[in-house]
């Protein structure tokens, strides 16, 4: 518990210096060294935190274990993809996300949880880290939208000032869709090979929301690659297509877990 609550404290002083530097009109980062440690700090804290997952029947992998297990990995990836690319931004979206989803886990602990059989934990990774670099992904499209509709009402302010520019804000976007859309292909390919019967495991709603989230993200990724697809209805469909996929995995969760358990 002491552990979460550092965490947390950790995620939010993180944001908090975030919040700071782009509200400010500053060329450089002069927090970035602190907010580095301070994450870094916040996630190999929140890793200790894992150990309970573990039991000798396989993985302890509820809702509230899950959620935490999800933003940490999100909050992991962007960490080390800030060390080569301008997406420290995406920082104020997500700490507090992970801190948050700290918060319900000590809250709302999982009182009873699925195990995972060892068998099936590949599928269950490769789903998980789809849907953080999806998540990414979305993450870049809400900063990208709000970057669109304050060049074209042309009110620029210093976040806005602050935000790389708009082509590399949208090559980012679309290089995390891919990357977890890759992913989330092998996440399906996997889940058919190891689930035995989909009806019995209540799959099977979870299965068909994640194969329309799949189609949305590939008709998003050819649309792109052969006709040029950007803008407002790129960033509506991805948002929609990650939707669907939270709908998937946490909606069905929620209900099996929280509501009819």
């Amino acid at each position: 518990m002491i552990l979460s609550y550092l965490a947390i404290v950790a995620y939010l002083a993180a944001t908090l210096l975030l919040v700071r530097f782009f509200s400010k009109n500053e060329l450089k980062h002069p927090y970035q060294q602190a907010t580095s440690l301070l994450v870094s700090f916040a996630i190999i804290t929140q890793a200790l935190t894992f150990s309970n997952f573990w039991t000798s029947d396989g993985i302890l992998f509820g809702l509230a274990h899950s959620a935490s297990f999800v933003t940490w990995l999100i909050a992991t990836l962007l960490l080390l993809s800030s060390f080569s690319k301008p997406v420290h931004s995406l920082g104020i979206l997500v700490y507090p996300l992970s801190a948050l989803t700290l918060l319900f886990e000590l809250i709302f602990p999982d009182a009873t949880g699925k195990i995972i059989p060892l068998s099936i934990a590949s599928h269950v990774f490769l789903s998980i880290s789809a849907y953080a670099l999806l998540a990414l992904a979305v993450c870049q499209s809400v900063l990208l939208k709000i970057q669109e509709k304050h060049l074209h009402e042309k009110t620029i302010n210093v976040f806005i000032n602050q935000l790389p520019p708009l082509q590399t804000m949208e090559r980012l976007m679309f290089q995390g869709l891919r990357i977890g859309f890759y992913l989330l292909t092998l996440s399906l390919i996997t889940g058919f090979v190891f689930i035995d019967d989909f009806f019995a495991q209540h799959l099977i709603h979870k299965t068909v929301l994640s194969l329309v989230a799949w189609i949305i993200f590939a008709i998003l990724i050819i649309g792109r690659n052969n006709f040029g697809w950007r803008g407002k209805q790129a960033i509506a469909a991805i948002q929609i297509g990650f939707g669907t996929l939270l709908t998937a995995y946490f909606g069905s969760k929620f209900v099996l877990e929280r509501i009819l358990n």
